[in-house]
């Protein structure tokens, strides 16, 4: 697949709000999931990330950057002790056909893009929660 042709199913105007209960409830039945073993040995489970809009206009500015798609991920720690393993949340735009503004070469291995931005959310809750927000309580 060319990154010209565009990902089957992407809508590049997808999201929409929804009503805070909604927000609220499905925050809550997350904190309420039981503890996975990683959480068990002492790894944290993040609640929250945090962003500031320097970051995320940073990746929006990007040439041809329609929004942004966040990432999943693990930062393992050095020692292997899982305990300090710690969930990042990655944050990459996203061109009008649903490709990450990422670098890559394409099939040929001619260079498609040198340039883009990964962010990462450095603020986590926990620690640095808002204690007075339904969406954390």
């Amino acid at each position: 697949m060319l990154f010209t042709d565009p990902i089957p199913g992407f809508n590049p105007n997808a999201g929409a709000p929804i009503p805070p209960a909604e927000a609220e409830q499905w925050t809550a039945n997350y904190r309420n999931q039981p503890q996975t073993q990683e959480e068990l040995a002492g790894r944290k489970r993040i609640k929250a990330y945090y962003f500031g809009n320097e970051m995320l206009d940073t990746i929006q500015k990007q040439p041809g950057c329609v929004g942004i798609r966040f990432y999943m991920g693990l930062e393992q720690d050095l020692t292997g002790d899982k305990s300090k393993d710690e969930y990042q949340l990655l944050a990459v735009g996203v061109d009008v056909n649903g490709y990450d503004l990422i670098p890559r070469t394409g099939p040929t291995g001619e260079l498609l893009n040198e340039d883009g931005i990964v962010g990462d959310s450095t603020l986590k809750c926990p620690p640095v929660c808002d204690p007075t927000s339904p969406m954390n309580t």
